[in-house]
């Protein structure tokens, strides 16, 4: 695998954002439901667009981005941010962060101001895509409304919500203020949200900030009053802002279903004999020696997540040098020999996805434009370099998702 294209893809999906002078509109943005949060959050500097002028509002973006994001939301905020990039403490707040990182000035302020609270086991997984629970708990703790515990949820069909869970009092704020876009499905746990999705989020909980109204009227009428739902045991989350998912009760058991995996990611290529392949998603995908690290247990992952309706890239060694005899430097590289029809299996978070094979393509190593999240729908991309023994060009296999089962 070419260590230096990962570095550049991971760094331009990754922390792109914010790279370029703002403009106050964006020619991807202009036929979407997100147009006006995006020029209002670009005239005020808050969001900025990549250094080809575009905000890709449905691509997804990740935790750290969302903390930037909010920490310009407000004077206060922002202001700490610039004395900690003069001030940075010399120890981390996060075993996962580096206090040269760009973010960390952000990540200093947002702890502070307890927005950000981290994971149990001392980590920020900054570049973690966001979530939904995730993404509505961090807005309403950064415009001071997270609320109390409260065992009912507020009835709403823009958003998904569980009474008795951390999440639960932030996403009845959010539809108590009208804070989240009434789109043709809901928002839901566990999944990620798109650029365009948060950032109408921001904007519209600093419309109702600023003009100190109750709810922010998108001309859809006031929300609906709480409804009273029977109280579910409580569960125990990660942490405050932790990514929790409360699973549907199992259709099938893993045994049942070939090619199906107990890990929690992993890939199975039956017409290239690799089976139960562990998946990992770099815990730094913001350094070369972050993304390279799940190849030494099997492959790597960056981007959307099955299910998600994005574009997921697994990718792995085609080749290595001559004294690693690991058993993963070469493991993509016969991923040339799939063929339109084939089946990929992939398993997350306790669901089978099945893939097909639509085409394969080399394409130049600097070409990163297979990833552009155009809105075109949920794409599985195998990536590697090519040819074999060769950093020349990068080997791509698309497959489109045909089916999904839930396992025991």
């Amino acid at each position: 695998m070419c260590k230096r294209f990962l570095l550049l893809l991971a760094t331009v999906v990754l922390v792109g954002f914010g790279t370029n002078a703002f403009a106050a509109t964006f020619s991807d943005t202009e036929k979407t439901p997100y147009a006006t949060a995006l020029t209002h959050l670009s005239e005020k500097g808050i969001v900025r667009g990549y250094s080809d002028g575009l905000a890709r509002p449905y691509a997804h973006l990740n935790r750290v981005e969302a903390i930037k994001v909010l920490m310009l939301t407000q004077q206060e905020y922002a202001e700490r941010v610039l004395w900690y990039k003069s001030n940075m403490p010399p120890l981390p707040l996060f075993s996962d962060v580096k206090q040269s990182q760009w973010f960390a000035p952000f990540v200093e302020a947002a702890f502070e101001a307890e927005i950000v609270k981290g994971y149990p086991d001392s980590t920020l997984r900054p570049g973690q895509v966001l979530r939904t629970e995730e993404a509505i708990s961090l807005l309403m703790r950064a415009f001071g409304e997270e609320g109390v515990e409260v065992d009912s949820v507020r009835a709403s069909s823009a958003v998904e919500n569980r009474p008795r869970q951390w999440y639960t009092a932030a996403i009845n704020g959010a539809v108590r203020r009208n804070a989240i876009l009434q789109e043709s499905r809901p928002l839901g746990l566990g999944q990620p949200v798109t650029r365009g999705q948060f950032f109408e989020m921001v904007y519209r909980m600093l419309e109702v900030q600023e003009k100190n109204i109750l709810v922010f009227d998108d001309g859809r009428g006031a929300p609906v009053e709480p409804t009273p739902t029977v109280a579910q045991a409580p569960q125990t989350p990660e942490s405050n802002g932790a990514h929790v998912i409360n699973q549907p009760q199992p259709t099938a058991s893993v045994s049942a279903e070939p090619h199906a995996s107990e890990k929690y990611f992993a890939i199975s290529m039956p017409s290239l004999g690799i089976e139960d392949l562990l998946v990992s998603h770099p815990l730094d995908p913001l350094s070369q020696q972050g993304v390279l690290a799940p190849l030494k247990d099997g492959v790597g992952h960056l981007f959307s997540y099955p299910g998600s309706a994005g574009k997921i890239m697994i990718y792995g060694h085609s080749s290595g040098y001559p004294w690693d005899v690991s058993n993963y430097t070469k493991i993509f590289r016969k991923v040339n020999q799939l063929n339109p029809g084939d089946k990929i299996y992939v398993t997350y978070e306790g669901k089978l996805y099945t893939y097909e094979v639509t085409f394969e393509e080399a394409i130049d190593a600097n070409d990163t434009s297979p990833f552009n999240d155009n809105g075109s729908g949920e794409e599985l991309i195998l990536y590697t370099c090519w040819p074999p023994d060769s950093i020349a060009q990068r080997y791509l296999v698309h497959a489109r998702p045909i089916d999904s089962v839930t396992l025991r």
